[in-house]
């Protein structure tokens, strides 16, 4: 008798432990996923992951101008752009303003090595520091720097302009249009 009291007992015991493991496994996965969405959310709200989602929203915007002619002058896509019209067209759809001229445009924000420009940022080309064109850099990874621009022979392209001998040489620096306090050499 003693020992089924015992057992009764014992099985009493090992019914209430295991209900409350129960409950603290869904409490633990409960708190885990509470945890995992203010991450989420913290992420979401940092100031770095918005000035890359913003950056990204820049390039991929310039990205759907690809193929469209050159013409001097105009920042209409049914028409063309010219290298600076393209990139206040694509600026505005972000609702950001920039000058219209790319001589300008350079003066929106400090100058950074085109070496650390990302993607996003606006790059610009010139002769003895005088600027002449403006780009929006794609990718930048060591020996390739993939900049959407309308050029005068092709109109908006996509292209690596570390191998072209006439882009590289040209090159003269890159500025950060969407948190230009942010220091970057």
């Amino acid at each position: 008798m003693k020992n089924i009291g015992f057992i009764s007992f014992l099985g009493m015991m090992l019914t209430l432990v295991s209900c409350s493991s129960v409950k603290l496994a869904v409490y633990d996965t409960q708190k885990r996923q509470d945890l995992a969405i203010e991450s989420k959310t913290a992420l979401k709200n940092s100031p770095i992951v918005k000035e890359r989602t913003a950056k990204a929203a820049l390039s991929h915007t310039a990205s759907k101008y690809i193929g469209t002619p050159y013409r001097y002058g105009s920042c209409d896509a049914k028409k063309g752009f010219d290298c600076s019209g393209l990139v206040y067209t694509v600026a505005q759809s972000q609702d950001l303003e920039l000058p219209r001229s790319s001589s300008q445009m350079a003066t929106t924000g400090k100058h950074i090595s085109w070496k650390n420009a990302e993607p996003g940022d606006l790059i610009f080309f010139g002769d003895r520091n005088r600027i002449n064109h403006v780009g929006i850099v794609e990718k930048n990874k060591g020996d390739e720097m993939w900049v959407i621009h309308s050029t005068t022979s092709d109109g908006v392209v996509l292209q690596n302009v570390l191998d072209s001998d006439y882009w590289r040489a040209r090159i003269l620096f890159a500025i950060d249009i969407i948190s230009p306090s942010q220091t970057r050499s």
